[in-house]
């Protein structure tokens, strides 16, 4: 962990690239999940960290490539100003690794939609014991049943649901109710420049 201080953008992004496990986005290059503390010691789980740069070069050719789509421009626009929870990085006085953030060993193990708009997933833990699973296209953070961490994570049954009375099943959206699915978790992002 880096030490209770105010810390800057280049030390952040020296603390990622050593300690935490990249995803790669073909858009928005590295992106490095980790949590956060804020200088009035709020503490944030979730946070993704991603280049500065390069999302602010996607949002100007975006920009570029729909001016003349009134439209589609407020569209895009609106997407890049005003969406989605940020947290700006002369706020953090130190970053960590997240609990919710899973090893890519795993996530790479949850194969595409199940559903349109869905995808289920069975997390079978080292004990034995099955959890349902769903997300709406959010992978970068998941929530864990009490008492669980990632590190007890034994193997993922992509498509499937966990019943207590039926066990393992695939998945159909009939077959959805009464059983616990747990979620991705929200996050926030901040842009680094040097990553």
């Amino acid at each position: 962990m880096i030490p209770q201080r105010r810390i800057n953008s280049k030390d952040m992004a020296a603390f990622l690239r050593t300690n935490i496990e990249p995803l790669e986005d073909r858009i928005f290059g590295k992106r490095y999940r980790a949590a956060a503390r804020l200088l009035d010691e709020t503490y944030l789980p979730c946070v993704v960290f991603q280049s500065r740069l390069l999302t602010v070069d996607l949002a100007i050719r975006r920009f570029d490539e729909l001016r003349s789509d009134p439209s589609q421009y407020r569209m895009v626009v609106e997407s890049f100003v005003s969406k989605g929870s940020h947290a700006a990085d002369y706020e953090i006085k130190a970053i960590e690794p997240s609990p919710f953030a899973w090893p890519l060993e795993f996530l790479k193990k949850i194969h595409g939609e199940t559903v349109m708009s869905w995808t289920a997933f069975v997390v079978e833990m080292k004990d034995g014991v099955m959890f349902s699973f769903g997300t709406t296209f959010s992978f970068e953070f998941f929530e864990l049943p009490e008492g669980y961490a990632y590190t007890d994570i034994a193997r993922i049954h992509s498509g499937m649901l966990h019943s207590q009375e039926q066990g393992l099943i695939p998945f159909s959206t009939n077959s959805m109710n009464g059983i616990r699915i747990y979620r991705e978790k929200p996050f926030f992002t901040c842009f680094l420049d040097h990553l």
